[in-house]
């Protein structure tokens, strides 16, 4: 597993950081019925990004990667500028197997880990990390992480000033992303239904655009409660 270094915000309080946002996204059978309703609800979340005056880059990814790498996580979108981003289409995102939300998070983490090595090897500005995950049911397939490992990778990077978000429907979000380390104010509960998950995507959406042009002090001050920001509500009936 990779190890990151720590990264250090630029000495201006009024630069706007530039962003990394890391989505995965829940592929299980469950989520069929939300298929096209995920593939709107990315492209309006990264739509949403790239009207931010802040330099945002995105990456999605999803879970499983298919029925025969039921622990693996596959590309959906690769890394690119949101103001660059080709629309998602229903052959991006697939449909099948259960439910390795460990393993997800932690390959996730991994990539940004590497992404974060490469770039302070080159010497490059850090960026914000952000990684929003939605699902719509419980942790079942996993074979590289447990729970505990998931809750030591994310308690360590938000030390870092990393921001995680998670969305879940099907069960008790705050208990979960809790178990896992999330905070409560980046936490939301959502109906497994097209009006639930839009709602769950277009509020994290409108939350990160608010957060990207925070002057760097000032997000690291709300990086744990972005469902503040617009005064939005985390809990969704």
């Amino acid at each position: 597993m990779t190890k990151t270094k720590t990264q250090k915000l630029p000495d201006t309080a009024t630069v706007l950081q530039d962003t990394f946002i890391s989505i995965v996204a829940d592929a299980s059978g469950s989520m069929s019925h939300l298929h096209a309703t995920v593939i709107t609800g990315l492209n309006d979340f990264i739509a949403e990004q790239a009207k931010s005056p802040a330099n945002s880059k995105v990456s999605i990814v999803q879970f499983p990667a298919s029925a025969d790498d039921a622990a693996g996580i596959r590309s959906i979108l690769k890394l690119t500028d949101v103001k660059k981003a080709r629309p998602i289409t229903p052959e991006d995102y697939i449909i099948n197997g259960c439910t390795p939300l460990y393993d997800a998070i932690g390959l996730v983490i991994d990539k940004a880990d590497t992404r974060i090595a490469k770039r302070v090897a080159a010497g490059k500005t850090p960026e914000s990390q952000v990684i929003v995950i939605f699902t719509d049911g419980g942790e079942n397939a996993s074979r590289r992480y447990s729970q505990k490992d998931i809750f030591n990778l994310i308690d360590e990077r938000k030390a870092q000033g990393w921001v995680f978000v998670f969305l879940g429907a099907n069960q008790d979000s705050f208990e979960t992303g809790g178990g896992l380390s999330f905070e409560k104010g980046n936490t939301m509960n959502f109906e497994a239904s097209k009006e639930g998950m839009a709602y769950a995507l277009s509020t994290a959406s409108h939350s990160l655009r608010l957060l990207s042009v925070l002057p760097p002090m000032e997000r690291l001050a709300v990086r744990n409660s972005i469902f503040t920001l617009g005064n939005n509500d985390a809990d969704e009936a």
